[in-house]
């Protein structure tokens, strides 16, 4: 009878271990091939602060250095900063938003990108 009571916890230990490694070599995987973030005039201080935690759940540090709104609350513009901690890392600037919304980063993860890293206006490069 002592040898069951020694193998059941054992055996949930070792079975434990195994779904906890599946788990760690898994979590690289959900990672998207390209991160996008736009910024627009339509964007609320709100929308900036779930950005900046939805990339920091990409691994992506985002830190605002100028945040500019206009009467009714919108962005209007900004200066950022940031860090894919794995060697691409960039700021841009631009004081004067569109609505358009083609200002802001890439980083593009795809083995076959021409351009993994970009900061700025988007549509000029």
């Amino acid at each position: 009878m002592k040898k069951k009571i020694i193998f059941i916890p054992f055996f949930l230990i070792i079975l434990t271990a195994v779904f906890s490694f599946a788990n760690f070599k898994n979590t690289d995987s959900g990672k998207q091939d390209r991160v996008e973030l736009i910024f627009t005039r339509q964007m609320s201080f709100n929308d900036l602060v779930k950005a900046k935690l939805d990339m920091a759940e990409e691994g992506i540090t985002l830190k605002y250095k100028l945040l500019k709104f206009d009467n009714e609350g919108r962005l209007s513009g900004i200066a950022f900063q940031v860090d894919c901690h794995d060697g691409f890392s960039g700021s841009a600037s631009n004081l004067f938003l569109s609505y358009e919304g083609s200002f802001g980063f890439i980083r593009d993860y795809g083995a076959e990108s021409e351009s993994p890293f970009i900061t700025g206006n988007l549509l000029e490069k």
